[in-house]
């Protein structure tokens, strides 16, 4: 709707100068707007944790309640100034109640964190939110350029354009603090899942779910033992690590994936079984075992299909719910690559085959015997045993590419979405070249762009 906001008979200014000429006028005139608007949305923001301060019950109610946290005694030092960060960029002091561990009250080992009497707090911002001095929507909106930027320095530049005037240390403790605070209430919710009897009223309950792994790869650096060199750096050697990533989606009644309800991800840098706890865990929360269907896809690789048991399990999905498949596309690679072992296929020839043993794999019922045996009949006789070898992949997942009757029950045959989810999590932000990182932080930093 366009509101005619002009007032004919208003003639006093007809003979001014427009206030805008030119679009570069109007890019000026916008831009100190939306600045005017960030300050004015920060004063308000500042004017209601003023108003927090000064409600006496609240902050004797904030303070009483870190003290019961707290597994050490706290002594109250008075009001501190602290400098935050909002939303709009505006950096103000505000003077806040300060405690911090009174060591003299505390037995055993003193863990000193921070300075001489360690790291202190601040109970009333905790309270509503403000950690690491910044506000939770200024947290996010950090947290959020930091992943989904391509490297820290576009990161810094993109929240500069929002009025967020902030350098890479800032940047990087937000985003690293942030992945702290999350994975510890992940893994309080997994934890507390896998001691509980799952319930029955779940996101997952009565729905059509797909669940698939897969993993990537990352450079990571590990710091070498010894003296700095004379540039006054540590060496280090650099080491391929494979993130391992989930995706667990919610699929319409026709069994095609539902843009309506977003899938859920998250990687983990950790051994096969440290994974797969992740993914029970999720399994028993979100409560797959009342889910109508439990689809599992994945490629052949070993350290999956080697705990899928264990996962059925403990998960305590029914297998009459559980449907196992491995990617059909995978599958394919494996005949291709089998035909190299046939001899005497013109490439035009190859080609029809190639087709051909595709269709019957997808369309048949057990069409993966039909392969098998296609196979093994064109095989040269000079490399039968290579050619058995080769074909023991397709014998140990026999039942997994059963793809006929899977299409018949409407149950997805690709991996396609946590090969998407590779991508864009991993490979498009962490596996640049020269991108050397740390295990820990880069594995924070995936997790954290998984869930944005």
């Amino acid at each position: 709707m366009v509101i005619n906001m002009t007032n004919k008979n208003d003639t006093s200014k007809k003979n001014q100068l427009p206030l805008i000429s030119l679009p570069e006028d109007l890019w000026d005139l916008e831009e100190k707007h939306k600045r005017i608007a960030a300050k004015l949305a920060d004063q308000m923001t500042l004017e209601s944790i003023n108003q927090v301060h000064n409600t006496d019950e609240f902050v004797k109610e904030a303070v009483k309640k870190a003290r019961e946290k707290n597994p050490h005694p706290l002594i109250n030092k008075g009001c501190r100034p602290v400098t935050i960060i909002l939303l709009g960029g505006t950096k103000v002091t505000i003077s806040t109640p300060y405690l911090r561990i009174d060591w003299k009250k505390t037995t055993g080992r003193k863990h000193k964190k921070r300075g001489k009497k360690g790291s202190g707090m601040y109970p009333v911002l905790e309270a509503i939110g403000i950690k690491d001095r910044v506000t939770p929507a200024t947290r996010s909106e950090i947290s959020l350029h930091t992943v989904q930027s391509a490297s820290y320095k576009e990161a810094i530049e993109m929240l500069g354009r929002h009025g967020l005037s902030i350098n890479v240390t800032t940047l990087k403790r937000i985003a690293i603090s942030t992945v702290q605070e999350d994975t510890l209430l992940r893994d309080a919710a997994l934890s507390v899942a896998m001691d509980i009897p799952i319930l029955a009223d779940t996101p997952l309950a009565g729905k059509r779910v797909r669940l698939l792994v897969d993993g990537g790869r990352v450079r990571t650096r590990i710091k070498k033992k010894g003296r700095k060199s004379k540039k006054n750096r540590h060496k280090f050697k650099t080491k391929w690590r494979e993130p391992r990533i989930i995706v667990v989606d919610i699929l319409s009644e026709d069994g095609t994936y539902d843009s309506i309800r977003l899938p859920l991800y998250d990687v983990l840098i950790e051994d096969a079984d440290t994974v797969f706890n992740l993914i029970i865990g999720y399994m028993r929360l979100l409560g797959a075992k009342y889910a109508e269907t439990v689809e599992f896809i994945s490629d052949g690789a070993d350290w999956i299909w080697d705990r899928v048991d264990r996962l059925i399990t403990n998960a305590e999905i029914p297998e009459s719910k559980l449907f196992k498949v491995l990617d059909y596309y995978h599958a394919c690679e494996h005949i291709n690559e089998a035909l190299d072992l046939c001899g005497n296929l013109s490439p035009k020839k190859r080609k029809k085959t190639f087709k051909s043993l595709k269709e019957k794999l997808k369309n048949n019922i057990d069409g993966v015997s039909e392969v098998i045996k296609e196979l093994r009949r064109m095989a040269s006789k000079d490399k039968s045993d290579e050619m058995e070898k080769d074909l023991k992949y397709f014998i140990d997942h026999v039942d997994h590419m059963q793809y006929g009757l899977f299409l018949k029950n409407k149950i997805s045959i690709g991996s396609g979405a946590v090969e998407s989810a590779v991508r864009r999590v991993i490979n498009l932000r962490f596996k640049g070249n020269g991108s050397l990182w740390k295990k820990e932080v880069v594995e924070g930093l995936m997790h954290l762009r998984s869930f944005f």
